[in-house]
Order: structure tokens, then sequence, then C-alpha cells
């Protein structure tokens, strides 16, 4: 179905006793579903006040709700308006510092979950095909279907992270072969960014999971299970944040690899240095006692003099690289 502002809508229903099916916009307006089934109503794009007058007979919702889903807003949301459960989450986060990534509206009510998005969400699609095969899945709560929309918006949190590691971890092989240019701190600093961005968007969610996690809520929505489901979303997006934190310490453990390599790059150069020190240095001091002004065994006027001199210092750095070699600083 298409709202005349171009929103599209889908509407399945979730059946334990007849095979799930699709809905037509006359059987949406005329559908009552019953204890054995449970209504999803699923809308992409704008949210038009004629698409609330086909929506009226299955929930009736409040003003800000409306408004809510009107202005397609991004920050996180939730509220429970007596006989229903409005919450507004990221899904797909961007870590890249774009506007890409989409926000989710989940509304639990009786026997109807309505979610609305402005762009595609991959994983309500790879849900609508998982469900389908499940011949008893109209015999879920609203709460239940509900927890498990959210879940899936917590599941691409893990997904984001995991992009990241991915992206660390080839950071982490290339420092390890000794590359350790200025491009690489400029990789591990975009990353770095990355992170922050992620844990800033998952932090703003916080206080929407301490709310659902709350007896209060699963007490108000009359559902034996729902308090252990809603504090089970608390607790995945527990494990979502520890990832970030995890993503974090993956990264300054790549800093310190970077560190440690440009460490060692520095102290090689400082060996070579100072073993061409050592060498040019017994060389300098053999010319300047040379260069004296006072009676030296060698006859200055003698070439066979200089010849000396030069075959003693190249002596002399023969066995300082020798003695450096057996002493393995080189």
């Amino acid at each position: 179905m298409t709202s005349p502002r171009g929103g599209r809508v889908r509407a399945r229903l979730l059946d334990a006793d007849h095979p799930d099916r699709w809905l037509d916009q006359d059987e949406l307006a005329r559908l009552e579903p019953s204890d054995r089934q449970l209504l999803w109503i699923d809308i992409t794009g704008t949210f038009s006040a004629a698409m609330l007058e086909h929506l009226r007979r299955h929930i009736e919702l409040v003003p800000r709700t409306r408004a809510a889903l009107e202005r397609s807003g991004r920050e996180p949301f939730v509220a429970l308006h007596g006989e229903y459960l409005h919450v507004r989450v990221a899904v797909d986060p961007s870590d890249d510092g774009s506007e890409q990534g989409g926000w989710l509206d989940a509304i639990a009510g009786k026997k109807v979950v309505l979610t609305r998005h402005d762009e595609p969400v991959p994983f309500l699609d790879e849900m609508d095909e998982r469900i389908q095969r499940d011949a008893t899945a109209g015999i879920l709560s609203t709460v239940a279907f509900f927890a498990a929309l959210i879940d899936g918006a917590i599941t691409s949190y893990h997904t984001a992270v995991d992009r990241i590691e991915d992206d660390v971890d080839d950071l982490d092989a290339v420092l390890l072969r000794g590359r350790a240019g200025d491009e690489l701190l400029h990789a591990l600093v975009v990353a770095r960014r990355r992170i922050a961005r992620l844990r800033r968007l998952l932090a703003d969610h916080r206080s929407i999971f301490t709310a659902l996690a709350s007896p209060e809520i699963g007490g108000v929505l009359d559902d034996p299970e729902a308090v252990s489901l809603l504090q089970g979303l608390g607790a995945r997006y527990d494990g979502a944040m520890g990832a970030v934190e995890d993503s974090r310490d993956a990264l300054l453990g790549s800093f310190d690899i970077y560190m440690s390599r440009t460490a060692q790059r520095t102290n090689e150069i400082v060996k070579v240095l100072t073993i061409v020190t050592v060498l040019l240095l017994p060389g300098s001091m053999i010319a300047g006692l040379m260069g004296m002004n006072v009676v030296v065994p060698l006859d200055k006027d003698d070439p066979l003099s200089f010849w000396m001199v030069v075959g003693a210092l190249a002596l002399l750095a023969v066995l300082i690289v020798v003695a450096a070699r057996l002493r393995r600083w080189i």
C-alpha cells in the first residue's frame, strides 16, 4: 500500500491457526485481530493523516505520538500512553560522521505493533522472512514482538562495532609488519573518532533502556513476561555498550603498537648514528694528533705515513664493527 504522500505501508497478520498473510488496504481497515493473532503494520516514509485514519481502528494515537511520527526525529524517545508503548531508537548506526543510518519508531499496542522509519531497515525484512516461516508466530504477545524489534536494533549496534574492530585488526596487521607512517596514525585517529561517535550515540539511549527495564512499564503493559523481556533488552544494550568500550581498548592497543614501532624505528636510527659516530671518532682523534705542531713518530714528508694512518683507521673500524656484531648491537 502507498499513502497519498508517498509513504509505503505493509501490514502482516501473524496467525497461530492459519498461514500468515499480507493485508491490503481494505482488509486492514476492517480487520479485528483475535487473541491468537498479531497485526504488524510497517510504514516506510512519510506519515500522513490519511494513513492515520486507516490505523485508527487498530490503535488510537495521542497527538504527541502523531506529531513524533510526522516529525521524523533523530533522537531517542520513549513514552507510555495508556494502551501503548512508543519507543524511538537508532538502527544501523553510521560511525563515519555522516547522517547515514536510520531511526525506528516502534509502538506496541493491544495485538498490534506499529513500526515507522524513513528508509528501509534491513533487519525488519530479515525478521519478516523469519516469522513467515513460523506457523505459531500469531501467539506472540505484542511485548514479545516489540522486544524482538528493539533487539534487532541493538544487534545493528554490534554490527557497527564489528566493522570498526575489523578495520582496527587490519591496522594492527599493517603495524606489526613494520609500517608506522603518518598515514597509519591518521587512520588510527579516524578510527578513534568513529568509536567516539558510536559511543556517544549509544550513550544517548541509556535513559531509554533504563526506562524500559523499569518494573513500572512492565506492570502497566499487563503482560506477565513484559518485565523480563524488557529487562533483557537492557542487558543487551549494556552488552552493546561494553562492545564499544572493548573496541576502544583494542584501539588503544593499536596506538601502543604504533608507539612501540615508532620508538623501535627511532632506536634503530639512533643506533646507526651511534655506530657511525664511533667509527669516525678515532679517525678524528688520530687526525688531530697528527696535525699537532710537534714531532710525531711518523715522517710528515713521507707519503707512506698517510697510508699507514688510513690503514690503521680502517683496521680500527673493522674491529669496532666486529665487536658490535659479537655483542649483538647491530
